[in-house]
């Protein structure tokens, strides 16, 4: 099946494993080239989706306007998240061997991808795993009335799918876009299910909704040490094109 949108791939030299590389609203796929190098230059082949209304896929005029955002957000996570399925399986990876990282609306789709597919590991920065309370808060902020259970817009809420994979959440507690508390109603619930040694909550003090030095170079060391893992415990490995 060939894909009908465009996919930006970034190729390491020496791969050991592929990453979906997931932008935010507003956001575009070629603004995280320079992040993908990053990436590639610790093993990883890194695909960025092109995603719906955005990049060249007639894309919203007024992206940040209250009712463009309220009215397709979850939209675009939700067909984000099925169109992972296909990227994954033309990537040339075993679907164990990807790992999915989002920023801010990247980190929902990267949560629901982990929910759905059987990949290795995600990392959300400024994202969350917690659908229907950040619905809940967002709606709050906003004076809009509170979403009832039979009208929530997504297939599945990445909260009730808890295991040992590894999680990796990155948030400044100054974010006043997508709220810490969001993040960190995820983590709890995933330290409540005994997932606390794989799920972490690493807050960056005084950041608002952006990513800095400081939260990649944890990304990066936290990539070598799921490496690590990932070489030695002999259940990921590489399905050659």
């Amino acid at each position: 099946m060939k894909l009908d949108f465009h996919v930006h791939i970034v190729r390491s030299s020496q791969p050991t494993g592929a990453i979906l590389l997931y932008h935010g609203w507003g956001g575009t796929a070629v603004s995280y080239l320079a992040f993908a190098e990053q990436l590639a230059d610790e093993g990883y082949d890194v695909f960025i989706p092109e995603l719906v209304r955005h990049d060249q896929r007639e894309p919203f005029d007024y992206p940040f306007d209250s009712e463009v955002t309220t009215t397709y957000f979850w939209t675009v996570v939700e067909k984000s998240i099925t169109e992972a399925t296909a990227i994954i399986e033309q990537s040339g990876w075993h679907v164990s061997d990807v790992m999915a990282i989002g920023v801010s609306m990247g980190g929902f789709i990267a949560h629901g991808i982990m929910a759905r597919q059987a990949i290795k590991a995600l990392v959300a920065i400024n994202g969350g795993g917690a659908y229907l309370e950040a619905e809940r808060q967002f709606r709050v902020r906003d004076g809009r009335p509170a979403i009832k259970q039979e009208d929530v817009p997504w297939k599945l809420d990445p909260i009730s799918v808890m295991d040992e994979r590894p999680r990796l959440l990155l948030h400044g507690d100054a974010d006043d876009i997508i709220p810490l508390s969001i993040q960190q109603f995820y983590h709890g619930t995933a330290v409540q299910a005994g997932m606390a040694q794989t799920t972490v909550l690493d807050v960056f003090p005084g950041v608002n909704h952006t990513v800095t030095d400081a939260m990649i170079k944890q990304l990066i060391a936290w990539l070598k040490h799921v490496k690590l893992q990932g070489a030695t415990d002999g259940l990921h490995t590489f399905s050659s094109q």
